[in-house]
């Protein structure tokens, strides 16, 4: 082959990085005695007046024994940039086909074999159906400003090199032994005393420890990336990959805040995580009709409520009713895809008998066909209701909040769990008295022209236990324990208000011992309040690192309200918001604390760990 690889691009939009990926791969490795290392082909001549592809371009596409695609959203849409991919599949080999991606998303559909078009933007729809799995990509959306586009620059280069590697038919660290190897030849041709020898050893040895170091690089590199291109397919998978590339970084010595920065952002990023499957009782069978015979007044209210909404003609409703035998209240869940949202009823019964009022429940990415909600469950005590939709998402909502809160508080979605099969939630239950929630999904297969369901899927998730610290006032100084029974909170002033307490200066205990210690909060303002050693900040919005990007939102609707109140610990590891009605959440900024949670089963899990398979296809190294 006359070319080692046909650089396919957009001009106007990626023609640095096309630039700089040519010269790379023609000086990275290069021998001695040879101009480069690599031949490349890259038309620089924009063919938009041009009728077809051209002579040159259908020739270099020929003579190239890869084809380097520059995916973007507008690669995918440039007609020529089509042809081109085009014209490589109909002519030329697909595993030698590879994808660099500069801007956009790129995400497999395991269920159908094939992207999901509807979340793909960086590729054109012709390439649908080529790859029979999932293909590699090197991710270069964040490569930098062009100055930093060289193998001078480390994050640059460490990409370059897993390109390279493929092109020379080596592994990455072959790849960057070659480099070493050109290197030392030279010096041997120049100097053959034996003084001069033994300095080649050292050199050698300096290279090979530094080729070292650049392959770990690019696995960390790689690990952050797969971490966050999983975040919206599967956030359990995305948070071990975070996790990984944290404990990475730090045996290898290298810096570990950009795996501890995404480590936080998925933990507290209001998704659920799977844990191992837990032995419990099942039942996902409907309620009998009778269950709340002894409220008809109740049934019968429900029964007229359910009328109220419209049907969709192919969809039918979901809906689940909850009685407390206590009060006679209820609470009536529904979802009418032809609402496009689900409603939350609650009937209270007053002097007059009982008493309707609702409210809408809207969720980001429940909506439309794909929001439609399949099952609806309602835990034992009332408190919060599972509801699981046919985009393969399952949302678990406070109910009490959704009746006080439904326009201000973000914490109402308790969490939004996304299990690892892209396949519709057909049914949701609550087990174990409310403290594991289960969700079923069949993914489809097509026998004798009909759809018909395929394996499975069983997923659990702990319902009590959140990422964060939840505190709920007891208005005494006997203290406060946390929703997951691991964490008590004690004033530092034992004559402190008990209403307001919260606010003022204490101490969170775990088994007798401080974990951390708060001083007196501030209310929620637009002004910065930073911890200890500067490292993080945070306001009404959220906790930010640093630099100001954000790490954790929070997205507080009061402003210089006393009735929220934000401070550090003095140590400055935690981030706590605490409410006058006596809610507090408190946040870990300190990774080991965080993967030490992911792993509690008294916790959060334990989550569930990365599978062999996993660790294989990501090139997970222990």
């Amino acid at each position: 082959m006359k070319y080692n690889g046909f650089i396919s691009y957009k001009h106007g939009a990626d023609d640095p990085l096309a630039h700089a990926l040519e010269k790379g791969l023609e000086k990275f490795a290069k021998p001695t005695f040879r101009r480069r290392a690599l031949e490349i082909f890259r038309d620089g001549n924009d063919l938009s007046a041009a009728a077809d592809l051209g002579e040159k371009i259908r020739d270099g596409l020929q003579q190239s024994e890869y084809f380097i695609c520059l995916a973007s959203p507008e690669y995918a849409q440039s007609k020529w940039c089509r042809r081109e991919a085009q014209y490589w599949r109909e002519h030329k080999a697909v595993d030698q086909f590879l994808i660099v991606l500069t801007k956009g998303e790129i995400l497999w559909d395991d269920a159908s074999g094939d992207f999901d078009w509807e979340q793909t933007t960086a590729l054109p729809k012709e390439l649908s159906g080529m790859f029979k799995g999932v293909p590699f990509y090197i991710d270069f959306r964040d490569a930098g400003p062009e100055e930093t586009l060289t193998l001078d620059h480390d994050p640059f280069r460490t990409r370059l090199v897993l390109l390279a590697a493929t092109l020379h038919g080596k592994s990455v660290g072959d790849m960057s032994s070659e480099a070493a190897r050109q290197h030392r030849r030279t010096l041997r041709i120049r100097n053959a005393a034996i003084a001069v020898l033994s300095t080649l050893l050292l050199l050698a040895l300096g290279m090979a420890w530094y080729a070292n170091r650049q392959k770990n690089r690019a696995l960390l590199s790689q690990y952050i990336s797969l971490s966050q291109a999983q975040f919206g397919q599967d956030p359990t998978l995305s948070v071990r990959l975070a996790q990984h590339a944290y404990q990475f970084a730090a045996r290898k010595e290298f810096p570990t805040k950009d795996a501890a920065e995404q480590l936080i952002r998925v933990f507290y990023s209001g998704k659920g995580f799977y844990t191992v499957p837990v032995e419990v009782e099942l039942d996902f069978t409907e309620p009998e009709p009778g269950r709340y015979a002894a409220y008809p007044e109740v049934a019968t209210l429900a029964d007229s409520l359910l009328q109220t909404l419209p049907a969709d003609p192919y969809l039918s409703n979901a809906s689940d009713l909850y009685v407390d035998p206590n009060t006679g209240n209820g609470i009536l869940v529904a979802s009418s895809t032809a609402l496009r949202y689900s409603r939350i009823f609650y009937l209270e019964y007053g002097l007059d008998g009982y008493s309707t009022a609702y409210t809408d429940i809207l969720i980001p990415d429940f909506s439309g066909y794909t929001g439609y909600i399949q099952d609806i469950d309602i835990s034992p005590d009332g408190k919060t209701t599972l509801l699981g939709a046919a985009n393969g998402k399952t949302a678990l909502i406070d109910n009490h909040a959704y009746r006080y809160q439904a326009d201000k508080n973000r914490f109402k979605d308790r969490a939004l769990y996304h299990s690892g099969v892209e396949a519709p939630i057909r049914e949701v239950a609550f087990a174990d008295q409310g403290r594991v929630a289960v969700t079923r999904s069949f993914t489809s297969v097509m026998e004798n022209g009909r759809r018909q369901d395929g394996e499975r899927h069983e997923y659990f998730y702990r319902t009590h236990a959140l990422p964060y610290i939840e505190m709920v006032n007891l208005e005494d100084h006997s203290g406060a324990v946390s929703l997951d029974g691991q964490y008590t909170m004690v004033p530092q002033d034992p004559e402190a208000d008990p209403f307001t307490w919260f606010h003022f200066a204490h101490d969170i205990l775990m088994e007798d011992s401080v974990l951390a210690s708060f001083p007196d909060a501030l209310g929620a303002g637009f002004e910065r309040i930073d911890n200890a050693d500067g490292s993080y900040f945070l306001n009404y919005q959220g906790i930010f690192n640093a630099e100001g990007d954000l790490l954790i939102a929070l997205d507080l609707d009061i402003i210089d309200n006393p009735g929220i109140a934000l401070c550090f610990s003095q140590d400055g590891r935690f981030a706590k918001v605490s409410y006058l009605d006596g809610v507090e959440r408190i946040f870990c900024l300190d990774p080991e604390w965080i993967i030490e949670r992911i792993s509690q089963p008294e916790a959060l899990g334990p989550v569930a760990p990365l599978s062999e398979d996993q660790k294989e296809r990501f090139m997970i190294q222990e």
